[in-house]
């Protein structure tokens, strides 16, 4: 027989969550409370996150996004770099 109490995954995960991940939880969700342009980064996560549970996947996805995120901050920071030259020479 076929049973469903309409609850979503994520409630019933969040409902077993043991204290410490919940607080790690509230603090994520505080910080993109207080700085929404991070919205779209962690949905990207979350994201790729649900396409997997083994954890070293998921620590690849982690650090494959922590790369890139490096990658593009290197190139504004070189940006700012060539931008500033002529003031430095002068």
């Amino acid at each position: 027989m076929f049973y469903d109490d309409f609850t979503t995954h994520e409630a019933k995960r969040e409902a077993r969550e043991n204290p410490e991940i919940q607080e790690l939880i509230d603090l994520k969700n505080k910080l993109i409370s207080d700085h929404p342009q991070l919205r779209a980064t962690q949905d990207e996560i979350d994201r790729l996150m649900s396409t997997t549970l083994d954890p070293r996947v998921r620590l690849d996805i982690l650090f494959m996004l922590i790369a890139e995120k490096l990658d593009e901050m290197k190139g504004m920071f070189g940006e700012v770099v060539s931008l500033l030259e002529p003031a430095v020479r002068d």
